[in-house]
């Protein structure tokens, strides 16, 4: 009886102890996979990068490597430039040897044993002093990425005041800071991010007023949002269309015009 009171503070301890252990497990679970994406919260997406990067090194025959990392789950990396063989625009003094890619990162290597480094009579430098020498070449690679596809909260086919989210929990038809349109509230999305997005909420009509025929005001509305593509004037890749259905029946489509 004597010795109780000695352990329990150390077994309190090793309770709490294994109790943040488990949450962080937890947490750290649940967090990964609300950011992995799969074919069903995502679409795989063309991208592609240009860059214009710097090569320097010491006299002819030196190598110079630059390594381009592309964003994480980058896939199918192709180098559009610079091949191998190319020549630098500078003078041609280096020229591209190698091109690799493994996973998401790119390297690119030259060497120096064109005439303007390597000929002493083009140089310019007193014989037995270093030449230092460097070279530029535009990097160009085209890859495809998974991303999530967002909405419109401001569902129209103009720019202004339009706001952009994933998993909206209310969209309006109208213009921002326009006349009472139709909204749809407390939106459940059963499937978002994808090609296509579903989910269902309330149909609200706010410029229907007591006494005035309205029966769709208040309804469950089904929503499907589809053609998700990059949207020139918006610089995003959205859903460029919006179909309602009320009791089943397509009710209203809108369209994104980009």
């Amino acid at each position: 009886m004597g010795s109780m009171p000695s352990r329990l503070p150390t077994l309190i301890f090793s309770f709490l102890a294994l109790t943040l252990v488990l949450l962080s497990t937890l947490l750290g679970g649940g967090a990964q996979a609300a950011t992995k994406l799969t074919r069903a919260n995502s679409i795989s997406f063309p991208f592609a990068a240009s860059t214009t990067e710097t090569f320097a090194g010491t006299d002819c025959g030196a190598t110079a490597t630059v390594v381009k990392r592309y964003p994480p789950g980058s896939k199918g990396i192709k180098v559009a430039e610079p091949k191998v063989g190319d020549r630098d625009k500078q003078g041609g003094g280096t020229q591209v040897t190698s091109v690799g890619v493994e996973g998401a990162v790119v390297t690119i290597t030259v060497q120096a044993n064109g005439p303007s480094i390597c000929d002493p009579d083009r140089t310019g430098v007193p014989a037995g002093e270093p030449v230092h020498w460097e070279a530029t070449y535009r990097v160009r690679a085209e890859y495809r990425r998974r991303v999530q596809t967002t909405m419109r909260v401001f569902y129209e086919s103009y720019l202004s005041g339009a706001k952009w989210k994933l998993r909206p929990k209310t969209i309006r038809a109208g213009r921002r800071g326009g006349p009472p349109g139709e909204r749809v509230t407390g939106i459940r999305w059963k499937r978002f991010g994808g090609k296509t997005a579903v989910g269902s909420g309330r149909l609200r009509q706010d410029y229907c007023r007591r006494g005035d025929n309205c029966p769709d005001n208040g309804k469950r509305v089904r929503l499907v949002a589809s053609k998700a593509a990059y949207c020139g004037d918006s610089g995003k890749i959205e859903y460029l269309r919006l179909r309602f259905y009320v009791g089943g029946m397509l009710r209203t489509v809108i369209p994104i015009n980009c």
